[in-house]
């Protein structure tokens, strides 16, 4: 990604600098009249959105209209990264990008609102990628995993939810894919093949030198978490392209990690 990345000047914003919720701030940080705004920020606690949903939808709603109208008004575009969590998982087949949404969680609610923000914004030039089951570079269920399997201990997963465990890195490359080749609209963008939840885990043990047999698989309904999941949240990337499987990349991932949690 390197060579790519030679080609832009990149400035990248943490929340410690800039707060989208606030409108002056974002206005102040796009004096700098970028070409593309890529926002990666949002409120990703799922089950903590389910009591804080107010709190959620600032975030990953209303800040999404705040950042598309300061970008329209330097003539920046937007791309904004959205989630499966739209959709309530009951289609029966991958979802495409025309698919209704029909969110059941807070958290998914809260990203739709950004999605509805965003397109309300004059000129149309934003853009909206749908991905899923992230990971790699930070808090992930890979990641948890992976602390466990290191640590030798059992682990409880739900064997009833399906989608495509995704690379940061895999989605960055189709990000700027979208970039270059200055895409609009809705786009979904997820690793190929899919699997559930329980075979991750299992994947992640064996990566990690221990026994998968310490992973048992549940229900949802046995779990009982706060807030509900789409049970097959698959998404349809025909219209990007299919990008590398789910299986190739996180086994590659495992294999890197040495010391470091993938």
């Amino acid at each position: 990604h390197a060579t790519a990345l030679a080609e832009v000047s990149l400035t990248a914003s943490t929340i410690a600098d800039l707060d989208i919720t606030d409108a002056a701030g974002v206005e102040a940080a796009f004096a700098l009249r970028p070409d593309w705004v890529i926002n990666c920020a949002g409120w990703t606690r799922v089950d903590d959105a389910e009591e804080h949903e107010a709190e959620a939808t600032r975030i990953n709603g209303e800040a999404v209209g705040i950042i598309g109208r300061a970008a329209t008004a330097v003539g920046a575009r937007v791309l904004h990264i959205s989630t499966d969590y739209v959709f309530d998982g009951r289609l029966g087949r991958p979802y495409r990008e025309d698919d209704r949404p029909n969110p059941e969680s807070a958290y998914g609610r809260s990203k739709l609102a950004g999605e509805r923000a965003l397109a309300t914004v004059d000129g149309g030039r934003w853009t909206v990628v749908r991905t899923q089951w992230l990971y790699g570079g930070g808090p992930s269920f890979v990641r948890t995993m992976w602390r466990k399997a290191k640590a030798g201990e059992r682990a409880r997963v739900v064997d009833d939810q399906f989608g495509a465990p995704t690379h940061v890195s895999e989605l960055a490359q189709a990000i700027w894919r979208l970039v270059r080749e200055d895409a609009r609209g809705i786009w979904h963008a997820a690793a190929s093949g899919y699997t559930n939840w329980y075979e991750v885990a299992r994947l992640v043990y064996a990566g990690a030198g221990a026994d998968p047999g310490l992973v048992t698989p549940c229900s949802t309904e046995e779990f009982n978490a706060k807030a509900p999941r789409p049970a097959d949240g698959r998404l349809d990337t025909s219209k990007l392209g299919a990008m590398r499987r789910f299986d190739e990349v996180l086994v590659e991932a495992l294999g890197a990690a040495g010391s470091t949690p993938p």
